[in-house]
């Protein structure tokens, strides 16, 4: 009887401890299930909070489509550090169950060590590159330009005797304050040197005083404070349209393509609703302003090409939130539809030598060549490869003064001076003149 009590207490233990190990193990299982879950971008976009349903898709087409929201908002950290983190997210919990006002900029993001450097290594040297823009007119034909730019990237390198393009903000230590959530605005900038000196530049425009640095401390500039959008970008519906004809998605061979998708545009802007309900509005729109009367085959297949494509954009490019748009989220890596860079190189910031921080586009790329398919009014590149600028081309706001200080000698290198915005020569070139910039003045004929 000994022995069998033995043999049972025995065979009891283990098969307790076989139940207690299959329970942890299933405990463990459904705790990393649960664990990936939380972190995944379903349970952030449709749990944790919604913040707005457009960004999500926006999200989807964009280069980071397979980065998680996580990645940038939590951090490429260790597990301990993100189990110590995630309880910080709990109030996007508390005000998706209460509800909240949708935000307009994103207070959660990890310094760019965190998540952008774990792939975008800052000190690997980085090459130029070209970018070619093309843009349509908004004629009958659809006229086409293409603009080039040759882009400074410039990390790891000094390329002239002052270090010049776009990731010097990242090589060397940027501080900057500025009172708005979307940091449109940048009244007060410190740069300080590797030798430890800092210089200080205020907007002379703005009255920025010491209380109101207070109440907006200094922050170092990171890769997102320019690169804002490249996790959900809500891009220019006009712009979408010049890609779509790019790529042949518009046919040109349609007259006034440009013109009627713009129109459209415009159009829709005003719609509000539900975000599904946009679908049946928009087709209604473009019925509406399709062409009357009886149409050749192939210009309507055209036609319903154009539809299709213009329906995608539409949608894509619509709010469900009341008052918001594409518009108000601002795109600061450029400076085509929100100040960007000019935040900071407007001219305005001075230090207490009066000098400017440099109003000079060549600091991030070369002057632009602009190449329109008839070829009149094309601007090609008319400096020499090589050639050294005078020292004039590197006063701070040489870009804004430089056609107070005209001589012979510019036509050495510019040819022929003839003012303008219409192209033909390098003084008249469309893409520097040939509009309005947001907080920058390069109209030719204005005064000043």
């Amino acid at each position: 009887m000994r022995l069998n009590w033995k043999r049972g207490g025995i065979i009891g233990g283990v098969t307790a401890l076989v139940v207690a190990g299959i329970a942890l193990a299933v405990l463990g299982a459904g705790g990393i299930v649960a664990w990936e879950y939380s972190n995944s971008n379903a349970f952030c976009a449709n749990v944790c909070h919604s913040v707005h349903p457009e960004e999500t898709r926006w999200h989807g087409m964009s280069s980071h489509a397979r980065v998680n929201c996580v990645e940038c908002h939590m951090g490429r950290l260790s597990t301990l550090h993100l189990m110590a983190l995630k309880p910080t997210h709990a109030k996007e919990l508390w005000g998706m169950i209460v509800g909240y006002e949708r935000p307009l900029a994103s207070s959660t993001l990890r310094p760019a060590r965190d998540n952008c450097e774990s792939c975008h290594w800052p000190s690997v040297e980085h090459h130029d590159s070209i970018a070619l823009i093309k843009r349509y007119g908004t004629d009958e034909k659809s006229s086409e330009t293409t603009y080039r730019l040759t882009l400074h990237t410039a990390m790891g390198v000094v390329r002239e005797k002052q270090a010049k393009g776009i990731h010097w903000h990242i090589e060397n230590e940027v501080l900057f304050s500025s009172p708005d959530v979307q940091r449109r605005t940048i009244p007060w900038v410190q740069v300080r040197d590797k030798d430890g000196k800092t210089t200080t530049y205020v907007d002379a425009a703005a009255k920025y005083s010491e209380e109101d640095l207070k109440k907006n401390p200094p922050r170092r500039m990171e890769c997102f404070d320019c690169h804002n959008q490249v996790g959900h970008p809500f891009r220019n519906p006009a712009d979408l349209v010049d890609n779509a004809i790019a790529t042949g998605r518009i046919d040109r061979a349609l007259p006034n393509a440009k013109a009627r998708a713009v129109a459209l545009i415009e159009k829709t802007a005003k719609l509000t609703g539900p975000h599904g309900e946009f679908g049946a509005q928009i087709d209604k729109l473009i019925a509406e302003a399709a062409p009357k009367g009886e149409a050749k085959p192939e210009m309507q297949a055209l036609e319903k090409k154009f539809a299709a494509t213009m329906k995608q954009i539409l949608v894509d490019s619509s709010f469900s939130a009341q008052g918001l748009s594409w518009a108000s989220f601002p795109n600061h890596a450029g400076h085509k539809d929100t100040a960007g860079c000019f935040r900071c190189h407007d001219g305005k910031h001075l230090n207490d030598k009066g000098e400017a921080i440099r109003l000079q586009c060549t600091l991030c790329h070369d002057l632009p060549q602009v190449m329109r398919e008839n070829g009149k009014g094309s601007v090609p590149s008319t400096v020499a490869a090589g050639l050294e600028p005078p020292p004039s081309h590197e006063e701070p706001n040489f870009m804004h003064d430089h056609r107070t200080k005209l001589d012979k000698t510019c036509t050495m290198c510019h040819g022929p001076i003839n003012w303008g915005s219409d192209g033909g020569s390098f003084c008249s070139n469309p893409a520097c003149h040939g509009r309005s910039w947001p907080e920058v003045n390069l109209d030719p004929k204005a005064k000043g």
